[in-house]
């Protein structure tokens, strides 16, 4: 992925993600067009194999897409649905145009088919369920949809019937939903973590307290470091977890992104709040729309429990020697192949 691409990228997303055009489509208003606009940049397709019309980049390529998204504000799940769509394409089945969120499905008896706090997904037009050693691509329509708890317009938790429902099913094979999310929503956080630093800097340069500028105290240069220093972190774990030469991330790889980053998320939001005070949590900033999609990343897919289980599980299952095993363990297990 060259810079210019990238860049360009970026252009676009500010010209069609303003803060009042962000908060207009996490209501809801506008979004598909605003999704359409987006779609017709061509990024979406990024993954899907060239052959099949796509740009044949892998996961690692896209990780920059997938961090200008979230850095811009992108309410619909643009990178669940480049992943999908690469899915979907392996399969011999091509879906230009729509926006297609990614869920597991919770386990529970019967046919019903449940995925809890999808975000976008109540902006989506299909989500790629992944569902007892399946993919079901779902139409969004079809679902009996409860509004999410963080962006109730924007997210919802989707349930169908039956999978008879589905529009397409396809053996899942070594595709591990969870860790795609996993690695996809460590992108989107890191990238959101990015934005609220600018603008807590921006503020804090402009805020005048005593005659000074509050970025002159050293309080608050405290705080701004802390900031800094768990808003950087998380743009390296990410890149970690989207290490791959194909579309899939390594599970263990996704779970440790999705882990650093969701620790950042709760220390850079917090520290975020009390930077801006009270007017932080008003409607006259943007900064509640990327404080309040940092948690619901954080509650959704793989969670910190969750991930922290999958690596403390990894640990525990490798053969005990004598020596350093924990290091052994981070340098064969969590580091990206070499290139």
């Amino acid at each position: 992925m060259t810079d210019s691409l990238i860049e360009g990228f970026e252009r676009a997303l500010a010209g069609l993600c303003t803060d009042e055009q962000v908060r207009r489509s996490e209501s809801g208003e506008g979004a598909d067009a605003q999704w359409a606009a987006i779609d017709t940049l061509g990024y979406t397709d990024a993954l899907v194999p060239a052959e099949q019309g796509g740009a044949g980049l892998s996961l690692t390529d896209a990780f920059a897409l997938f961090l200008a998204a979230g850095r811009a504000g992108l309410s619909h799940p643009f990178a669940e649905t480049a992943v999908a769509r690469a899915i979907l394409a392996s399969a011999g089945h091509g879906h230009a145009g729509e926006c297609i969120a990614m869920a597991p499905a919770l386990a529970q008896p019967g046919d019903t088919i449940v995925c809890r706090e999808v975000p976008g997904g109540a902006l989506a037009h299909q989500v790629l369920v992944g569902w007892r050693g399946e993919w079901l691509l779902m139409p969004r329509q079809l679902a009996h949809a409860t509004p999410g708890a963080y962006r109730p317009q924007a997210s919802a938790t989707l349930r169908w019937n039956s999978p008879a429902q589905a529009m397409r099913r396809l053996p899942a094979g070594v595709e591990d939903v969870v860790a795609i999310c996993n690695a996809v929503h460590a992108a989107g956080m890191a990238g959101a973590m990015a934005r609220i630093q600018a603008m807590s800097i921006d503020y804090v340069n402009d805020r005048q307290q005593f005659g000074r500028a509050i970025s002159q105290f050293q309080a608050m240069q405290q705080e701004l470091s802390v900031l800094a220093e768990q808003a950087n972190a998380s743009v390296f774990g990410a890149r970690l977890g989207c290490a791959a030469d194909g579309y899939l991330p390594r599970p263990l790889l996704a779970a440790t992104a999705k882990l650093r980053c969701s620790e950042a998320a709760s220390r850079v939001a917090a520290i975020a709040h009390a930077v801006h005070g009270a007017i932080g949590i008003t409607e006259e900033l943007a900064l509640g729309l990327f404080t309040r999609r940092l948690h619901e990343w954080r509650a959704c897919a793989g969670t910190e429990t969750a991930c922290a289980t999958a690596l403390g599980d990894a640990l525990f299952a490798q053969p005990t020697g004598a020596g350093q095993e924990i290091l052994d363990f981070v340098r064969l297990q969590l580091a990206p192949a070499a290139s």
